[in-house]
């Protein structure tokens, strides 16, 4: 029934109406544990280990063996895989608040490389000691469950975010879902990780923001996007 319930949260979408259509986006869970780090709870019960991270540093490789998970406290974690042409891909980035390479603990080794895009701090669990638990402590599971399931939803919202063909639109799309309740917009990583995360080259990002903000839709400072019209028009 739990199962089944995550599952059902997890395919509701939330409609958006952008430049006179409409796209779907995964609507985020925040009925189900609405604190994320309160999926931490029940493993305070089991050793940790801390890695501190400088941007650039690697916490794991492809093909090392899958010895733990791990929770980003702060920071941002690019998961990345080189391809056989030495191309580097953008798999996932892993922000503050998120479990990391929680898929090993069903493999024996991870299938790509874990980089810190700025620096970064991590608490590591034993993958023997989380699988233990989780098959013992039903609640436990439940909570690790339901951190998934969101993370999930971040993930299918990303890749609704690249459907969108217009670079301007994805930008702005994006900034809309990103922007608390003041209209801020807090970069996680560099603007290169962004272009990655929504499938844009360097060039069109850079090209799209300084047409934003030389119409005066959006301020920028740093990591920092502040919107000032709406993006509607």
């Amino acid at each position: 029934m739990l199962y089944f319930s995550a599952l059902h949260v997890a395919t509701h979408y939330l409609r958006i109406g952008l430049f006179y259509r409409t796209i779907q986006i995964p609507l985020f869970m925040t009925s189900i544990n609405p604190d994320p780090k309160a999926a931490l709870m029940p493993l305070s019960q089991l050793s940790s280990k801390t890695y501190s991270l400088q941007k650039g540093e690697a916490l794991f490789r492809q093909g090392d063996m899958a010895a733990a998970i791990f929770w980003v406290e702060k920071g941002c974690i690019r998961l990345e895989r080189r391809t056989f042409d030495g191309r580097l891909v953008l798999i996932h980035t892993a922000l503050a608040g998120e479990f990391l390479a929680e898929a090993s603990l069903f493999s024996d080794t991870y299938h790509c490389d874990a980089v810190a895009a700025e620096p970064s701090l991590l608490w590591a669990y034993s993958r023997a000691a989380v699988l233990q638990m989780l098959q013992l402590e039903p609640a436990t599971a439940t909570s690790f469950l339901a951190t998934v399931a969101r993370q999930l939803q971040r993930t299918r919202q990303r890749l609704e975010l690249r459907n969108v063909r217009s670079a301007k639109e994805r930008l702005i799309l994006y900034l809309q879902l990103q922007a608390d309740e003041g209209g801020q917009v807090t970069l996680k990583g560099e603007l290169q990780d962004l272009a990655a995360e929504l499938g844009l080259s360097r060039e069109a990002l850079y090209r799209t923001l300084a047409d934003l903000e030389k119409t005066g839709h959006i301020w920028r400072s740093g990591g920092t996007i502040l919107i000032r019209k709406s993006l509607d028009v």
